[in-house]
């Protein structure tokens, strides 16, 4: 089976995976409550990008979702890190959601024009957390954003993703890092290893959970939540 196709299934069966509509766009998003602001990105290669930011803070964390998911994925984490002081953005990647252009794929650069709006905004740390698809995705893009985002974390990443290698990206980056996985997700849990084993960053570690949760479904296990949670907010 190929990483697209369990991908697929795996958020048909472990997940709730949701989508805005296009057509709706951001004006009619049923995940955005009252308070919570509607952004609207242009990555470097004019890909435009939807999310929605919650909560202030010196510390902001970009959330991005899993593979068939958008920015609702992650919307009730992201009110969990509003109501600890947090500032969180969660986005849609390109060709998800209602984000749309630029090189297909190339999920690293909605995540640079996401930081770079939470250092516009105010945040003077940034973390970025994703969920599978999006972990990889995140990977690849500590590696390269500048200034260096001060930590990064993998939920289920997949070592290699469409177009973005992580396998690649966490042996050139320094960036602290943090790998969760059920031990029971098949090659997710093998990847999860392979990639802590490679990461050249010091500050790094595994957490590995009973049962088969995948991507942002390992937040909703204590352990899973509370490793997370110390990590972005120290």
């Amino acid at each position: 089976m190929t990483w697209l196709r369990l991908l697929a299934v795996l958020c048909a069966t472990a997940v709730v995976c949701s989508a805005t509509s296009e057509a709706g766009g951001s004006a009619s998003d049923p995940c955005r409550e009252p308070g919570e602001t509607a952004v609207h990105l242009v990555a470097s290669d004019g890909a435009r990008i939807y999310g929605v930011a919650v909560g202030r803070g010196s510390t902001g964390v970009v959330l991005v979702h899993q593979y068939l998911s958008d920015h609702c994925e992650f919307m009730y984490f992201a009110r969990d890190l509003a109501d600890r002081g947090l500032r969180a953005l969660s986005i849609d990647l390109r060709d998800n959601g209602v984000s749309r252009g630029g090189a297909p794929g190339r999920f690293d650069r909605d995540i640079a024009a996401a930081v770079a709006r939470l250092r516009a905004d105010g945040a003077r740390r940034v973390v970025l957390v994703g969920a599978s698809m999006g972990a990889t995705a995140v990977l690849v893009a500590a590696s390269s954003i500048t200034p260096r985002v001060d930590g990064v974390v993998s939920l289920s990443a997949p070592a290699h993703f469409d177009v973005l290698d992580a396998l690649r990206a966490v042996k050139r980056s320094r960036v602290p890092v943090r790998f969760v996985v059920g031990t029971l997700d098949r090659q997710f849990a093998a990847d999860a290893s392979t990639l802590e084993r490679a990461a050249r960053a010091r500050d790094k570690a595994l957490l590995r959970l009973p049962g088969a949760a995948h991507g942002s479904s390992l937040l909703e296990l204590p352990r899973g939540k509370a490793f997370v949670l110390r990590f972005v907010g120290r």
